[in-house]
């Protein structure tokens, strides 16, 4: 094969600008074409052996079967994400029980009733006469409520229901936990498929570029430098290709383990996560955000807690009736008596200071740890506003670098294959620059997509947006 032929077949194989003189030389154009989706061009059978990009897992939508839309993708996520959880189910049931110590503590408004039996032996004596002896039996019955304490009852009773609303609370926020956690994952492993389909097309411009080589190399041996320098570039490019794989099916088995088998999400789920959201509007959610309305119960709590601490330190006053009846001596016994106590301590031996203080302290830490999380959360607001408005600024940039990016590297090969002022490396060089930007691109999507997301969780949080219907659930 003569030069002027090979390097004919080179400009045809990659730039495609005489197609249509042959079949054979199409074919060659349509190996050597940039796939977007990485279906269309057959690799080389290195490149095959490899795997191009990941099969499809089981439980995917298949191409018969239309996908969800992007939003209802995202819901179904963090629907099955929340519901999967057993962090979540653990927080739910706390929430539960802290509702049922709620109605213990109103059971102290009703009246307790006992029962007490006793059977057995002895005698009784009055002024040193015996006046029975025998086998005694009796049966007992009591019956007591509060009439006065001093609110004490229904301090506790309030303790209880901010208790159960902090537990509320913190469901909500596992619950917003773990969504995050699985749109997390499925935007980083739609990140990595997309690398491995930019390194995929890389190497099939690569293969295409080693098998004209080798035409070369076969009629001028003093060009084999050429084709070993392109066998490198392929070989790193397979390399970085299948660490993207690598990285996606790692995230993937995390992925699964969240939200199970059958629901694995498709490569549109970033469309709802493209706008950011105003950053005021983000602020004003984060003062009454699950976390921040926790924390300000928890104060709330405390201060209750410290009101029936002082309420029991005060007078007590309760009513009592009690009835018994039964036999000693073998002759019936029966009495009953009414009346009202009142109870005061004296001297408890500090008890009650101790645990007033420590609620009161209990309650200040609470409020400087809800300043502390206003604080936290005000700054990662305006950092991951910044980030993704920067990052789908610099995606937006890269289009039109891209666009140039592209002209160039044709117009190197143009130079190299058909008039030599250009050399390989100049090839190479254009041709990483562009592929290394369609890699920056993906990631400044990506970063802020995630960026989005995180934002979100920020403010009223993910599982507000995608699915209030569970966060009902949990309030």
């Amino acid at each position: 094969m003569k030069s002027s032929t090979v390097r004919l077949w080179l400009t045809l194989c990659v730039g495609g600008l005489l197609a249509p003189l042959a079949p054979n030389l199409a074919q060659a154009q349509t190996r050597c074409t940039d796939d977007l989706n990485g279906n269309r061009a057959a690799t080389s059978s290195k490149a095959a052996k490899g795997g191009a990009l990941a099969p499809r897992p089981a439980g995917e939508p298949s191409q018969a079967e239309p996908p969800l839309d992007p939003l209802s993708q995202l819901q179904v996520i963090a629907r099955e994400a929340s519901r999967r959880s057993h962090a979540v189910g653990a927080a739910r049931l706390l929430a539960e029980a802290a509702r049922a110590d709620v109605e213990e503590a109103q059971a102290g408004y009703w009246p307790t009733v006992g029962v007490s039996a006793s059977f057995g032996g002895g005698s009784t004596e009055v002024d040193g006469r015996v006046t029975s002896q025998g086998k005694q039996a009796a049966v007992n019955l009591s019956v007591s409520a509060p009439v006065w304490d001093n609110g004490r009852v229904r301090q506790m009773t309030d303790y209880r229901e901010k208790l159960a609303s902090v537990a509320r609370y913190g469901a909500a926020i596992t619950s917003e936990t773990v969504v995050l956690e699985a749109v997390t994952a499925a935007l980083e492993r739609n990140r990595y498929r997309l690398q491995a389909q930019v390194y995929q097309q890389y190497m099939r411009k690569m293969s295409c570029l080693v098998e004209a080589l080798e035409g070369i190399v076969a009629e001028d041996r003093g060009r084999a430098s050429e084709l070993i320098q392109a066998r490198k570039t392929q070989a790193q490019t397979e390399l970085q290709r299948d660490q993207a794989l690598a990285q996606s099916r790692q995230i993937e088995i995390r992925l699964r383990r969240l939200i199970g088998d059958n629901v694995l999400p498709g490569d549109g789920i970033t469309i709802p996560l493209a706008s950011v959201p105003e950053i005021g509007e983000i602020n004003r959610q984060i003062e009454m955000s699950n976390e921040a309305r926790q924390l300000r119960t928890q104060a709330e709590a405390m201060e209750s807690y410290t009101r029936a601490v002082v309420a029991g330190q005060r007078p007590q006053l309760n009513w009592n009736l009690g009835r018994s009846q039964g036999t000693q001596g073998g002759a019936a016994v029966a009495s009953w008596q009414a009346g009202v106590t009142v109870s005061y301590s004296l001297f408890n031996g500090f008890s009650d200071a101790a645990a007033q203080q420590a609620a009161m302290k209990r309650a200040e830490a609470a409020r400087r740890q809800l300043d502390e999380l206003l604080t936290g959360k005000f700054a990662r607001t305006a950092e991951m506003y910044d980030t993704a408005s920067s990052a789908f600024d610099r995606a937006r940039r890269y289009v039109d670098v891209l666009r140039d990016s592209e002209k160039v590297r044709n117009f190197t090969f143009q130079q190299w294959s058909q008039l030599g002022r250009r050399s390989l490396f100049d090839v190479m060089s254009s041709e990483s620059d562009h592929f290394n930007l369609r890699i920056a691109y993906v990631n400044a999507l990506h970063d802020g997509y995630l960026a989005s997301a995180q934002l979100r969780s920020l403010g009223n949080g993910l599982s507000q947006w995608l699915v209030p219907e569970m966060v009902q659930l949990t309030q």
